[in-house]
């Protein structure tokens, strides 16, 4: 079973932090617009402020990749680390959106609104704890149970040229 609600939860908070950092590190060269359109304004109002910015959504990303490539991997141990870094990435998360509404800039300027990235942090932590409870891995036996129990019924069930309707065998007789 595939972990449909935290593999969710995961991208967008990947794509927010590639995005933003990506985005720091663009003022930082002095980009400022992409194929005509303008970025936001630097969340950094300094230069050490926009490069700590940048490093750390950019790691934070790295981490959610690294998170997501884990939890959907071919062994226990594998998703078992993914659940940590899931929970470390979404950690991470919410200690920039606790940071922002603490102490303001500059990570309150990349979260605009500050109650709404705490609703995000909370409807993800709920996706990724309903897809733990719910995650089960593939059993191979399982197939196989599956098909033992599918012939079994099968063979229990009579065939229809072989079987007979009472109410008929006597009109059957006397043809």
């Amino acid at each position: 079973m595939t972990r449909v609600a935290t593999s969710f939860a995961l991208s967008l908070w990947l794509g927010f932090h590639a995005v933003t950092g990506l985005s720091e590190l663009a003022h930082l060269a002095g980009v400022t617009e992409i194929a005509g359109q303008p970025l936001e304004p630097a969340a950094g109002t300094t230069v050490a402020a926009s490069i700590f910015l940048a490093a750390l959504t950019l790691g934070t990303a790295g981490l959610i990749v690294v998170a997501l490539r884990s939890l959907h991997g071919a062994t226990d141990r594998l998703r078992r680390q993914g659940e940590h870094l899931a929970f470390a990435g979404i950690g991470v998360s919410s200690a920039m959106v606790l940071a922002a509404f603490l102490f303001g800039p500059p990570l309150a300027q990349v979260f605009d609104r500050v109650d709404l990235a705490f609703w995000s942090i909370g409807l993800s932590l709920v996706a990724m704890a309903f897809d733990h409870a719910m995650f089960t891995a593939d059993d191979p036996d399982d197939e196989l149970t599956f098909r033992k129990t599918l012939a079994a019924i099968e063979r229990s069930v009579p065939d229809a040229s072989r079987r007979r309707d009472p109410m008929r065998a006597g009109d059957e007789e006397r043809r």
